[in-house]
């Protein structure tokens, strides 16, 4: 089976399954315990916590592990609500992940605006300051790509003006880690992200935070910030798998291979649209709208051809109605169920895309004859 969700999450590499495999046997003692063996443990645990904060550009106080980064989105938000006015409200880019726009509107009831992007599905910096001016803002969340469409926010821009303005950014950076440089992040005063995104294992991520903040009670692990039994193991899989695909240099060749299966698809099937694809986007990502048959009809096809895709954000599966991100692109529900989401990964080959193109082609077909099928058995 040829993988193509990876924006989903992505098979653990191999750099990951070793750290993992070897943290478990012999560093499995709980990093807080008082025997020189742990000690052993939570020594390794700050290392990988300056590793991490190196790859990011950020300071190791400020970050803190955590079990992904839906658990990182709440905990922004829990903290931020706690510390607001109660007439503050929050601003969101309106193509944020369901972590983000769930925790936003259960910890600011009422409270929650979106920043409009019309159909480029891109924030227009120009639109925050007067926003910022106009009301009282306690945070500004944009993420750094998105995970449906792969489109890249001006995330940057944005911090600068939030510093401005004095009002505190926070950036989902799940689908940017891991394929696009960092480096850049200390310009956010909150940042989020999941391990299994970018090779690692599921169960850890990323908070970056100002060393005050804390966001579960209990122990006083993390520094007091998140109490819990420190998942190292986990953690020293995360670092591996940051490490091994920042080493990787390919992305344009990748990117190559995206470009030239886009363009076979729309040789071969009239109508489909790219979407995004006059913005900067991820090179992993490509977003179609077809120009017939519902999204679920070409997963299952392209399933029985060895393909496998999504009809978008994992978390969204199951939802009633069409994708938030869709319907911010201004598409009617009837064209939302046609999108189809491809993601690749750093190991997939321009062979791999290739021939996903020809599955696509043949998928066309055998939709079109079954509907014609179809039409004639209903007459």
């Amino acid at each position: 089976m040829a993988y193509f969700d990876n924006n989903a999450t992505t098979r653990p590499c191999e750099g990951a399954l070793v750290s993992y495999s070897k943290a478990l046997s012999g560093d499995w003692r709980n990093p807080s315990a008082p025997s020189s063996a742990a000690a052993r443990v939570r020594a390794k645990l700050d290392l990988a916590r300056e590793q991490l904060a190196t790859c990011l550009g950020v300071s190791p106080d400020t970050v803190s592990f955590t079990s992904g980064a839906t658990e990182s989105n709440n905990a922004v938000f829990s903290y931020i609500s706690r510390h607001a006015s109660s007439d503050s409200r929050v601003l969101l880019s309106p193509v944020e992940h369901p972590s983000v726009r769930e925790a936003a509107r259960r910890y600011f009831p009422g409270r929650v605006d979106e920043l409009a992007v019309g159909g480029s599905e891109i924030v227009d910096p120009s639109i925050l300051a007067p926003a910022l001016d106009a009301t009282e803002v306690a945070l500004v969340s944009v993420m750094a790509a998105n995970n449906e469409t792969g489109v890249i926010q001006p995330w940057e821009q944005i911090a600068e003006i939030c510093r401005v303005h004095g009002v505190p950014f926070h950036c989902d950076a799940t689908q940017w880690l891991g394929k696009l440089p960092s480096g850049e992040f200390d310009a956010c005063d909150y940042l989020s992200a999941s391990a299994h995104k970018f090779g690692g294992v599921k169960g850890v991520g990323i908070l970056k935070a100002p060393a005050e903040v804390s966001f579960i009670v209990g122990g006083e692990q993390e520094v007091g910030r998140r109490a819990g039994t420190e998942n190292f193991p986990g953690v020293a899989a995360m670092l591996a798998a940051l490490e091994e695909a920042y080493s990787f240099g390919k992305a344009p060749i990748l990117e190559q291979a995206r470009n030239a299966f886009e363009e076979s698809l729309r040789a071969s099937i009239p109508g489909v649209e790219v979407l995004g694809e006059n913005l900067s986007r991820l090179w992993n990502v490509s977003a179609l709208l077809m120009p017939r048959f519902e999204n679920l009809r070409w997963v299952g096809k392209l399933e029985k051809m060895g393909h496998e895709v999504s009809t978008g954000s994992a978390c969204a599966t199951g939802q009633d109605g069409p994708s938030h991100v869709s319907v911010a692109m201004g598409f009617s529900s009837e064209q939302a169920r046609r999108v189809v989401r491809v993601s690749g990964s750093r190991e997939t080959t321009p062979a791999e895309w290739s021939s996903l193109a020809d599955a696509f082609r043949l998928a066309y077909a055998e939709l079109q004859a079954d509907s014609s099928s179809y039409e004639v058995v209903s007459i």
